[in-house]
């Protein structure tokens, strides 16, 4: 069904129209930016860059309190004529949701999207889900083979009560939330497309540090990883002032380097040994931060494994001259990775993919909003199409019809006679409706004087009412509507029972009967006294 939507979404696109390009938006902790990218041909261009401040710094746990706040700040952005795009997607942080990797025995696309649409088949892979009181799971499938016998998938899950924010920030924008998309997910998505195709199938990883986090992402084309590094709260503050220290070295910044180099290299060492991953040419450093360049080389003073390059995200791109100014007074621009590769994710509803690897939407309403979009395009082009229609048969109408019609009323005669005769007949048929209808009502009131009412219709009803069991010997009425009736049963049950039928059936008024037993035989005799009702 899915699919035959996008094709006729598809097919009416010249007529429906509709835009597949979405507003990208990420929060920093002081300030939330926007991008708008259009992907043609593998080809990115970064159309559109802002930011604007924020009167306060977000407090990630409690978002729920600042959603109006940063809603007023993006309404402000699109006010100024920054973005014009009502479809709009957003960056989830990495500490927010769980990502995991999961590797399952081969199953088909079928059996998967079956079995994934019950969250206790993934708590069973994953008990962390077990924890959490109304679970939101999304899943990816990045290798599905049967000769393997492997299934990996990529899944994310956290409350929903976590995701309603993001959401709301969207809505109160007066936008239409189209993707939730987790930051992990969105970074991989920009490098593998911005990476020439021969550097696609080898091993990257990305260092990214933001909100006082830090995880190593690592990725093929057939697997992805992320590692949260075990760097203390204290060294996370250092890095963020290491970029106000004219140099820094010396043996307290020698210290610094060496604790967050070693936990780096527990994070590689273990992809390589434990997931598989071949050892990494260059690790590209995303810090959400104006600047980075002494972190950087902070890193590369202690970290061997593998040379660590502060990202810059032009590259392999192109850009508009509003963000190549942007950029040229931006000192760190590997903050907004995240940003570009949600502002390259497709709606979907023509069918077309973006130039990602993962696709992994956090938002629980995005295959019925996918569906309404299709269904919008359809509808639009239906009644474009019904309109050029009606058009089509007006321009006929009056071109052809009237004319004939009004030269075939020129040459007629004696119309004003027919239309006279055509009254009168319209009157005399008014009257012969008049007769039908007194005639009508005279079989209706005969009707109702030929139905069975009074003592005939206990009569015709009386036999049905007898239950088994149960005999009737007599039947007598006396002054009027005064029933008696006599006969004999099994059981005083069955005359009980035939008594609740006589008042069921609502002939007979206050049955009572009397049940006397029969010496010689298990047979009660009984009388039953009641007043016939008569029906009007």
């Amino acid at each position: 069904m899915a699919q035959t939507l996008a094709k006729l979404a598809k097919f009416f696109r010249p007529i429906g129209k509709g835009s597949d390009d979405v507003v990208a938006i990420k929060l920093h902790d002081r300030s939330v930016t926007i991008a708008e990218i259009e992907v043609k041909s593998n080809i990115i261009h970064l159309e559109n860059l802002a930011s604007a401040a924020l009167p306060r710094p977000i407090e990630w746990q409690h978002l729920t309190r600042q959603q109006e706040m940063i809603s007023d700040s993006l309404r402000g952005l699109r006010d100024q004529g920054l973005f014009a795009a009502n479809d709009a997607a957003i960056i989830i942080p990495s500490h927010l949701v769980t990502i995991r990797q999961i590797n399952l025995p081969y199953m088909s696309d079928s059996e998967l999207a079956r079995e994934g649409q019950d969250s206790a088949f993934w708590a069973e892979l994953e008990p962390d889900i077990n924890k959490l009181e109304d679970p939101f799971i999304a899943y990816y499938q990045l290798v599905s083979s049967e000769n393997d016998d492997l299934t990996r998938v990529i899944i994310g899950f956290c409350e929903m009560a976590t995701l309603r924010p993001w959401s709301d920030i969207l809505l109160g924008a007066h936008l239409n939330p189209t993707y939730l998309d987790l930051e992990p997910v969105a970074m991989v998505n920009y490098l593998y497309a911005s990476l020439p195709r021969d550097e696609r199938r080898q091993s990257q990883a990305i260092l990214h540090i933001a909100a006082g986090q830090a995880e190593l992402i690592a990725f093929q084309t057939n697997r992805f990883h992320t590692i949260k590094l075990e760097i203390s709260a204290f060294d996370h503050v250092l890095l963020a002032e290491v970029e106000d220290v004219d140099s820094p070295t010396g043996g307290f910044w020698d210290e610094v380097g060496g604790r967050i180099a070693n936990a780096l290299k527990q994070a590689v060492l273990f992809l390589q040994e434990e997931q598989d991953f071949s050892p990494f040419s260059v690790i590209y450093l995303s810090v959400d931060a104006p600047r980075a360049k002494n972190l950087n080389n902070l890193l590369n003073q202690h970290f061997n494994l593998a040379p660590l390059s502060l990202w810059n995200t032009l590259l392999g791109a192109e850009a508009a001259p509003q963000v190549v100014s942007l950029f040229a007074t931006t000192p760190n621009n590997s903050s907004f990775a995240s940003i570009f590769g949600l502002g390259m994710r497709k709606l979907g509803t023509f069918g077309d993919t973006d130039p990602g690897l993962i696709k992994l939407s956090m938002l629980p309403q995005a295959a019925s909003l996918r569906r309404n979009r299709q269904l919008g395009v359809i509808s639009r082009a239906l009644f474009k199409f019904s309109a050029c229609i009606t058009l089509v048969m007006g321009a006929w109408t009056l071109g052809f019809v009237i004319p004939a019609f009004t030269d075939t009323e020129v040459k007629s005669r004696g119309i004003d006679t027919i239309r006279e005769e055509a009254k009168a007949a319209q009157l005399r048929l008014a009257g012969f409706r008049e007769q039908v209808q007194k005639l009508e009502t005279e079989i209706a009131n005969l009707q109702v004087a030929a139905r069975p009412r009074g003592k005939s219709l206990i009569l015709d009803m009386l036999s049905d009412l007898v239950p088994e069991g149960a005999e009737l010997s007599s039947y007598k009425i006396e002054d009027g509507n005064n029933l008696k009736l006599a006969g004999s049963a099994k059981t005083t049950a069955v005359i009980n029972l035939f008594v609740s039928e006589l008042v069921n059936s609502e002939l007979i008024e206050n049955p009572q009967a009397v049940p006397l037993k029969r010496d010689d035989k298990d047979l009660f005799d009984f009388t039953l006294t009641g007043q016939l009702r008569q029906v009007r």
